[in-house]
């Protein structure tokens, strides 16, 4: 699943391409994936409107047009947007088959909505409505209001274990399975502590292991695993997969001891940890 160094890097890459380009058309190849408003509506909605700016809330990405109202992507499981200039072709693995949405704008270019599984989903809202999904997001872990402080606040009298606090969107937004496993490893902190366990200096450490974690991931423009499932706008796959410590690695051993990584399942998701660097 696409998480917040993804999703970042999707936005970033959407501003330097789409902004004031008018979108002349649309075509809707899979109504389910429109949530608000009517298929009719969201197409009149759009078409003679522009995208003025596009902002990020943990895993969505908010298009705002010029009318005010905002077209916003959560791109789910395998969810991709491509950009497509004029008589240009993105050379990629992503089949036809799977572009259930299409924008096209005035100067011959065009934007595709890809999704394999079909989780992701799509609104257009006018300027004065507000998204309940994004309503109750939790803190933005790379802006300068979440300081130690608030993290601290926010996490010592919790009793579920870390990693599932972690992922938790209403406490910090946009961290998800792969990135939780890589902040609690450089932090040394085994997945299954209690929250209210942890020490200040163990907080300490988790928090600027976020900071570092998704910071490093967004400046590598994202991670696509050997499935192959993210690529930026232009179709490029992300290089943090290079830098990665110990997610996807079954049967890698620990970079810091030389232990060989554990696997467990953690809300039935896979959670990779050095047993010895992090011990529970």
């Amino acid at each position: 699943m696409p998480e917040l160094p993804e999703v970042e890097t999707i936005k970033r890459d959407l501003e330097k391409e789409i902004l004031y380009k008018r979108i002349t058309d649309i075509r809707v190849c899979l109504p389910r994936i429109i949530k608000l408003p009517g298929l009719a509506q969201f197409s009149t909605g759009l078409k003679g409107k522009f995208i003025k700016g596009v902002k990020r809330r943990g895993k969505y990405i908010l298009c705002i047009l010029n009318n005010d109202g905002y077209l916003i992507f959560h791109l789910g499981m395998s969810g991709v947007l491509f950009y497509q200039r004029k008589n240009e072709n993105i050379s990629t693995r992503i089949k036809e088959k799977h572009n259930h949405l299409l924008f096209f704008f005035e100067d011959g270019s065009k934007m595709i909505y890809n999704d394999v599984r079909q989780f992701g989903k799509i609104w257009l809202i006018h300027a004065n409505e507000k998204l309940p999904e994004i309503e109750s997001l939790g803190w933005e872990p790379l802006e300068d209001s979440f300081t130690f402080q608030e993290f601290f606040r926010s996490v010592q009298n919790k009793k579920g274990n870390i990693k599932s606090l972690l992922m938790n969107q209403k406490n910090i937004a946009g961290i998800g399975n792969i990135y939780a496993s890589e902040i609690l490893f450089l932090a040394g902190i085994h997945p299954l502590r209690k929250a209210d366990s942890l020490t200040e200096n163990e907080l300490r450490k988790l928090f600027l292991s976020i900071r570092s974690t998704l910071n490093k991931a967004v400046l590598a423009r994202g991670m696509t695993m050997e499935d192959e499932s993210y690529f930026d706008l232009l179709g490029k796959p992300g290089n943090y997969r290079e830098e990665v410590l110990i997610y996807g690695k079954k049967k890698g051993n620990c970079p810091t001891c030389g232990h060989p990584l554990s696997v467990i399942r953690i809300e039935n998701r896979s959670t990779y940890l050095c047993p010895n660097c992090q011990k529970n």
